[in-house]
């Protein structure tokens, strides 16, 4: 049923109103020359108004109101000639699908005075085509009812008239509602920001201050009490870390408002445990293995490290490979990479060549490794030079 009616809605109206017309056109013309009570000289007279009679639907969404008071005169003007169109029980049909039009698609003013006409014409018709009238009661029964086939159906329609345009007014009216919903919303984030962009403005603040101090400090301790100055320097390095976190987070969010990453700092080896399963929602198996001792690491060196598995990874899960293993190694001065995979990437060199290029800025080499079978390896390797340790 659903289907069928979304088929309906989706044929021209217009055509709708035509194919309507011509079957109320065939139920008339059918019972006008089959009927044998009309007489042959009115036949041709009835069959010829029956098109003009059945032709005001095709009209009716162009000219409502024309279509309905245009199809009450042909009615009387066949009457008033001898035509027999009251002899076909289709003829009521009509006078209501074009009262139903009126109402549904005319203001009340417009609607009022087509109404009047068409009513005053279809009544007169009424009456001719019975003449058999004797008493005032069959006279005032039929004109009552002429009355009825237009007013039910305009009442309809106007019903119709003003649920649609209820409808189109609450639908104006969320679209409104929500418009200025999200325009609070816009405000309310944007007012919130700025009040975060003043409180991360005194912490950066605080942090520089607290750094220039704590240099200060280990300056002035390096010759005689070094290792507290190491604690000041370590000091220092931590507070800058934090520092450049937070002035990201303005920056982000000065420069992307609709990102929320943009408030995040850029990821570090400690968010890989985040990257595989993001990956395994992907459809690549994976496993992370860390050997040694872990330190703190630069950012530089902790962003690059992190890209590097992530780029490999990215392109195992668009190659569609099954597993991956992911190996860290913390060695002497080096910091070691190792991902293996089940499964073929034909352009593994071409996928990482940014990649090489990034290890390639902090020293390290990026190479791929000879694997049996049907799989992947490539491996890092980074200094640690600007590594601090835990």
């Amino acid at each position: 049923m659903r289907v069928l009616s979304s088929r309906i809605a989706a044929l021209d109206a217009r055509r709708l109103d035509a194919v309507l017309a011509v079957v109320i056109l065939i139920e008339l013309e059918g019972e006008t020359w089959l009927d044998h009570g009309i007489s042959n000289s009115h036949r041709f007279l009835t069959a010829g108004v029956a098109v003009l009679f059945a032709a005001s639907i095709a009209h009716r969404r162009r000219w409502p109101a024309g279509a309905l008071v245009f199809c009450s005169m042909v009615a009387v003007i066949q009457a008033l000639l001898g035509g027999d169109l009251s002899a076909s029980d289709g003829v009521l049909l009509v006078p209501v699908v074009l009262a139903y039009s009126v109402g549904s698609w005319l203001d009340l003013r417009r609607g009022l005075v087509a109404m009047v006409l068409g009513v005053s014409l279809f009544g007169g018709f009424v009456l001719l085509a019975d003449p058999n009238l004797n008493s005032f009661g069959e006279i005032a029964a039929d004109v009552l009812f002429a009355c009825l086939l237009f007013v039910g159906p305009w009442f309809v329609g106007r019903l119709v008239r003003e649920r649609s345009h209820r409808a189109v007014a609450f639908g104006e009216l969320a679209v409104r509602a929500a418009a200025e919903h999200h325009e609070r919303e816009r405000a309310a984030i944007a007012q919130e920001r700025v009040r975060i962009g003043s409180e991360l403005q005194d912490i950066i603040a605080h942090s520089v201050s607290a750094m220039v101090i704590q240099a200060g400090g280990a300056r002035r301790l390096l010759r005689s009490d070094p290792e507290r100055a190491r604690d000041s320097i370590l000091t220092v390095e931590q507070t800058g870390r934090e520092a450049l976190a937070d002035l990201r987070r303005l920056l982000g969010m000065l420069r992307k408002d609709d990102d929320p990453r943009a408030l995040a700092p850029q990821p570090g080896l400690d968010q890989l445990t985040t990257l595989l399963d993001s990956v395994r929602d992907r459809g690549l198996e994976c496993e992370l293995l860390s050997e040694g001792e872990p330190i703190d690491l630069t950012p530089g060196i902790d962003l690059v490290g992190y890209r590097v598995i992530e780029a490999a990874l990215a392109s195992a899960a668009h190659h569609r490979c099954a597993r991956a293993v992911v190996s860290i190694r913390y060695r002497h001065g080096w910091l070691e990479f190792e991902i293996r995979g089940h499964g073929s990437i034909p352009d593994l060199d071409a996928d990482l060549r940014g990649m090489s290029e990034r290890v390639a800025l902090y020293s390290g080499s990026l190479e791929t490794l000879p694997e049996g079978g049907d799989g992947f390896a490539l491996q890092a390797r980074l200094p640690l030079g600007a590594a601090v340790a835990a």
